[in-house]
């Protein structure tokens, strides 16, 4: 992999833009990705297989579960099957597995606490018990603008709780309420700084606390403000 040593390179590279972020949840399936070709976007864990369907790849790609890089079946969608010039954003604790012949640019960036929200990506980033903070704590160091949320749905529900199929499916039932804080949290810390957070999942449990634009008007109305 083309290994990056600082992350601080990235700070504001995307100033001024919109962002779309790829979470996981069933509701993405539902949704015409090939929109995007565009637009940037910022994918995680199985979202891979989003953009072979849908003809595009994603700029940057973050991952903090380690199961994406140990586990067989998962470990070419944080690899192999990226696109060469996305741009890999890693929690420092997969640098030890992780895949070390690859064309992408890489960053290893550590984890703090659980909760809260960092405004310096090179100095780690919350967690929150969900990759999505990293991709939200990403798209602010980037400077952008105005971010969307596809697929947030933070319904763990047993039969589908992913928008793919999974061997032996993990739950988060448990840690939704920290995952709904931390986000909300995220979206009143972007607040302040004339920044945006939008919830593009109609089911999603950040409804009573995001404000919520469906996809297609998401993308026009982002598209109408540049």
């Amino acid at each position: 992999m083309k290994l990056i040593n600082s992350v601080k390179s990235l700070k504001n590279k995307e100033a001024g833009r919109r962002a779309f972020i790829l979470a996981n949840g069933p509701s993405i399936a539902k949704e015409d990705l090939s929109i995007l070709k565009n637009e940037l976007t910022i994918g995680m864990n199985a979202s891979t297989l989003l953009e072979s369907a849908h003809g595009f790849h994603s700029d940057y790609y973050v991952l903090s579960d380690t199961r994406f890089i140990t586990h067989p079946e998962k470990r070419q969608l944080a690899t192999t099957a990226l696109h060469p010039e996305t741009i890999r954003i890693l929690r420092s604790e997969l640098k030890a597995v992780d895949h070390n012949a690859l064309a992408n640019p890489t960053y290893y960036i550590p984890a703090l606490q659980r909760d809260g929200f960092s405004r310096n990506l090179h100095a780690g980033y919350f967690f929150g018990c969900t990759t999505t903070m990293l991709a939200i704590q990403l798209a602010y160091y980037l400077g952008v603008s105005e971010i969307y949320l596809l697929g947030c749905d933070l319904r763990y529900q047993e039969e589908s709780p992913r928008f793919y199929r999974e061997t032996n499916p993990q739950l988060e039932d448990s840690f939704t309420s920290v995952q709904i804080w931390n986000i909300v949290n995220a979206g009143e810390q972007l607040e302040i700084e004339g920044k945006k957070l939008v919830n593009c999942s109609e089911i999603s449990f950040l409804r009573p606390y995001i404000e919520y634009v469906p996809f297609e008007q998401a993308v026009k109305r982002s598209a109408d403000i540049v």
